[in-house]
């Protein structure tokens, strides 16, 4: 069986591979190549073996080639710099990051304003606010009878309120 036979015949199959893999017919075309290289380089160790194992060695050797490739420092600056920039566009129609940074930086400041109050309303506000927890999962978590725990839901959001004040000037209350 020669070299030629083999990429002949399963040169459309290692590349379905690494188009399966890479979704990117150039990436594809050049990794089918390397299969094939690489089955080459190492020729007299596979060519007493009968077909349907070279077959196998050949689709192992792109998954292999794929993964690598797939890990590579160079596939992942190519993302980063690809001239492509719809994808980019599209993230910034549908995300405002400036306004994602903005709401990141009042729920750290908030947490943090939680994390300073007293038993068990910093508790309680935690669940409620940051972690988006409703008053019966709350009453169930903490072990609290329902008209208890809105109780201190209230006093905790009224402390909440006036720490907010004195901090921040009332900057981030509605």
């Amino acid at each position: 069986m020669s070299i030629e036979y083999l990429v002949q015949k399963y040169t459309n199959l290692i590349y379905k591979i690494c188009y399966d893999m890479l979704n990117s017919s150039p990436d594809a075309q050049d990794l089918s190549q390397e299969v094939f290289l690489s089955f080459y380089l190492h020729l007299d160790e596979y060519i007493n073996l009968p077909e349907k194992e070279i077959k196998n060695i050949l689709c192992k050797i792109a998954l292999n080639k794929c993964k690598d490739f797939l890990k590579s420092k160079s596939y992942k600056l190519k993302l980063l710099t690809n001239d492509d920039s719809t994808e980019l566009e599209k993230y910034e129609e549908n995300n405002n990051i400036l306004e994602e940074i903005i709401k990141k930086e009042e729920q750290n400041y908030i947490q943090k304003i939680i994390n300073g109050l007293k038993e068990p309303y910093n508790n309680i506000l935690c669940l409620y606010y940051l972690k988006s927890f409703t008053l019966d999962e709350i009453s169930v978590k903490l072990n609290i009878a329902k008209p208890t725990l809105k109780v201190q839901l209230y006093r905790g959001k009224k402390l909440l309120k006036n720490t907010l004040e004195i901090n921040d000037g009332g900057g981030y209350i509605s």
